[in-house]
């Protein structure tokens, strides 16, 4: 069946085999579901968590954040998510490893909000994948942050203004 158009103008033609007919009519019928819903993913191999946090990085969101933004980004990906999750297959990241994530740079002894930080990255980047077609759902949008507490900020006082 066609599902849509691939990156070269071709139509994406999606072709279903299982053991019986029954499984073939089920798999179809989700086929089309996903396709109505516009829930189907890319054709091919999909990407790798660093291929993609890298490439969003350099060509997305470099030219289009200030300088301190896209150091606080690179940081991020370069020392966090890439060793942390960058095995993984862009369409198989799951909430539950960048939560797991969150709780080792917790350990190693990097403060919540730097984990908090890490989060607000992956939130962004996997958002831009998901409105390429890359990714059906964004994982960093279920997952977890880690809790960040306020400091409570005490003004002074004019008598220690004056001192």
């Amino acid at each position: 069946m066609t599902v849509g158009v691939k990156d070269d103008g071709s139509p994406d033609r999606r072709h279903v085999e299982r053991k019986s007919e029954a499984e073939v009519i089920d798999a179809v019928r989700k086929l089309e579901r996903d396709r109505d819903d516009g829930t189907v993913r890319k054709a091919g191999r999909a990407m790798l968590v660093d291929a993609w946090l890298r490439h969003w990085l350099e060509n997305i969101s470099r030219p289009s954040v200030n300088y301190k933004s896209y150091r606080a980004y690179r940081t991020a990906v370069e020392q966090h998510l890439v060793p942390g999750v960058g095995r993984h297959r862009i369409d198989k990241l799951a909430p539950e490893h960048l939560e797991k994530l969150y709780a080792r740079i917790i350990a190693a002894g990097a403060q919540p909000a730097t984990a908090h930080q890490v989060h607000r990255t992956a939130r962004t980047a996997f958002g831009e994948a998901l409105r390429r077609g890359h990714l059906v759902r964004n994982p960093a949008a279920i997952a977890k942050a880690p809790r960040v507490e306020d400091e409570e900020i005490e003004p002074f006082e004019l008598e220690d203004y004056n001192d």
